[in-house]
């Protein structure tokens, strides 16, 4: 019988999860899950800094201090402090990003090449004589005589929206301006000899990286990252999609956070570079097919459903003041194609940004993440075959008893030897769980020294297995050692949810070799990318079964390819060219489909031994 005095509290984005008694106020509970809100009054009330959202379940009443730093509106959408708030019932809590002391550890970075510069945007200096009683020209026209005269263009044309903009910066900037022109149109003005720039963004499913660019030199000149804060609404897409075509607001409303989002962090970043909202004038967006469709607030309800059918496949430039976006007053915002229902313009960045398209040899691109989608180039074919699984959040700490996302005092790295345990937490906390990585790393070792055996079972005999109320689990910290003051625990359910998303990729990945008739000795390169990919260690990885046993494989661990594939298609007209032709030619397998993918799942689920090594065979 469930426990009513006790009750699981899920803590976003960090994915932290708790069981506390009934009453406790979300300052303690959160503070018992090892995770720090600011609150400089020590949990009085008044300081109004340990702000959080409630998303699900039921909490104590407001109290006086409450209804006196929130407005009607932000009670009604949840807003609480967390010291103030009582737990009454499982609950799902919002942290905002300038709650958290510490926030989760995001990867913006990659080292891949560089690409030559063709911006879909160019800044024209020029200058002007002012109007006068004899010359009355308009002012666009006024912009359009010099611009040809000192430029050689002709035929522009603007919105209404940059229109409506251009007389007062005329003037501020007395006549000399630098006019930003996309193609023919002119997207907006700003000071004379001012520079363009980008925003280039990763829309991920849990993580958004977003970079402000040079677009006359492709530098990156800032970087940021934050988490999805969708991720409240389900860690999912699924969860997010359901969300949306069930409640008549929830498009809007699941729009709204990412759009307040990136509208936040472009305003870091212009801050960070002293430079004007006026002056970013094009935008590229990537995202998995359901982030995009949430983004512009496209129908949803055939993309949860099978056959799974994106509203649109194709490439969008979509007018920044649609998504709300504070950019230049006719700046665009390039969304690129998409080549499947799950595998979406992110996946198409990536493959970019690796030449996955380009490639001399047999390269399996693999992108893992909430969703995983994985694509293989053959040389002579004039196609890639891509597809994707359903790995679920499990290696972003979801659903793991301890499980966490990559923040201070995550576990991230274990080796079991025969007298110790060695630990690495990120930024060397005290350790308060496990992240994806850390997961991975402590599966694979306990395979190796025999604490489960090939069917994931834990070996009840080992003397380092104990027994909880309900289940068999390794102890990784004892409570005196942890941050939290809880032992942090490995059980069989968190084993079999690794299972569940091992089974899943290692199911793609057969079946999309075996469609394409490849060995997996004829597999030459595997290129791993994204967030969690970066921080992997590949030989647990390969030791669990994540990855099949490729003898002539090398490893390329890449970053955050979608996000450097975005950063081209800001700055180069040609790799946009080069995405869709990509996508036209891009042979996609909708694995459900298959009629033994039940059983390379079910074979996926195992760790490997001799015997079944070989899951093609």
């Amino acid at each position: 019988m469930a426990n009513k005095n006790r009750f699981q509290v899920q803590f976003q984005p960090t994915g932290k999860r708790i069981e506390v008694e009934a009453g406790l106020d979300l300052l303690e509970a959160a503070l018992q899950a090892g995770i720090e809100l600011a609150s400089v009054c020590g949990g009085e009330g008044n300081c109004g800094q340990c702000q959080v959202i409630v998303l699900e379940g039921k909490v104590s009443e407001f109290s006086f201090d409450e209804e006196y730093i929130f407005t009607d509106i932000e009670r009604m959408n949840g807003n609480r402090l967390a010291c103030c708030t009582e737990v009454q019932g499982d609950l799902v809590v919002e942290i905002p990003r300038g709650s958290l002391v510490t926030a989760p550890r995001l990867q913006v970075s990659s080292d891949l090449r560089e690409i030559d510069v063709d911006p879909i945007v160019r800044a024209y200096p020029v200058e002007m004589e002012k109007p006068t009683l004899e010359d009355l020209r308009a002012d666009f026209e006024r912009l359009c005589d010099a611009l040809q005269a000192e430029h050689g263009l002709t035929d522009l044309y603007a919105d209404s929206a940059a229109l409506r903009a251009l007389p007062g910066t005329m003037r501020a900037e007395e006549w000399r301006v630098s006019a930003f022109v996309r193609g023919q149109e002119l997207v907006g003005v700003g000071a004379y000899e001012s520079k363009p720039l980008g925003f280039a963004v990763d829309l991920g499913t849990t993580k958004v990286a977003a970079y402000l660019v040079d677009l006359e030199s492709g530098e990156i000149l800032a970087s940021k990252g934050a988490p999805n804060p969708q991720i409240g609404y389900g860690e999912d897409v699924i969860s997010r999609l359901n969300y949306a075509y069930r409640d008549p607001n929830g498009s809007n409303v699941l729009a709204g956070k990412v759009h307040e989002l990136l509208n936040e962090m472009l305003g870091e970043l212009l801050v960070e570079q002293h430079a004007a909202h006026q002056h970013v004038v094009e935008a590229c967006i990537v995202g998995n097919t359901a982030m995009t469709h949430l983004l512009l607030k496209l129908p949803v309800e055939q993309l949860a459903k099978a056959p799974y059918v994106a509203a649109i496949s194709g490439a969008m430039d979509v007018h920044a003041t649609e998504l709300g976006l504070e950019m230049a007053p006719g700046a665009y915002v390039y969304v690129p194609p998409t080549i499947g229902g799950y595998v979406g313009a992110d996946h198409v960045a990536m493959l970019l940004a690796t030449d996955l398209d380009q490639v001399d040899k047999v390269t399996l691109g693999v992108d893992i993440g909430t969703n995983t989608e994985i694509s293989i180039r053959i040389p002579g074919k004039p196609f890639l075959s891509s597809a994707s699984c359903a790995s679920g959040p499990a290696f972003e700490g979801a659903h793991i008893s301890d499980g966490m996302r990559a923040a201070a005092g995550a576990i991230e790295k274990v080796k079991i030897t025969s007298e110790a345990l060695e630990l690495k937490t990120v930024d060397d906390s005290p350790a308060v769980g496990l992240c994806g990585s850390g997961i991975i790393d402590t599966i694979s070792e306990m395979y190796r020294v025999g604490l489960i055996n090939m069917r994931g079972r834990f070996q009840r005999e080992n003397e380092r297995v104990r027994m909880n109320e309900k289940e068999p689990e390794f102890v990784l910290v004892p409570a005196d050692k942890s941050g939290t003051g809880r032992d942090v625990v490995i059980g069989q359910e968190d084993v079999n949810e690794i299972q569940l998303a091992k089974g899943a990729i290692h199911a793609g990945l057969s079946i999309l070799m075996e469609t394409n008739g490849v060995a997996p000795e004829e597999v030459e390169e595997v290129v791993i990318a994204g967030a969690f990919g970066s921080f992997l260690d590949v030989s647990s990885a390969v030791a669990m079964g994540l990855f099949p046993k490729l003898p002539n494989a090398h490893y390329r661990q890449v970053g955050n390819a979608a996000a450097i594939g975005a950063q081209w298609m800001l700055i180069s007209r040609v790799a946009r060219q080069r995405a869709e032709h990509m996508v036209d030619n891009i042979n996609y397998k909708e694995l459900t489909t298959i009629p033994h993918f039940t059983r390379e799942f079910a074979l996926g689920m195992l760790f490997p031994t001799d015997e079944n090594t070989n899951f093609w065979r």
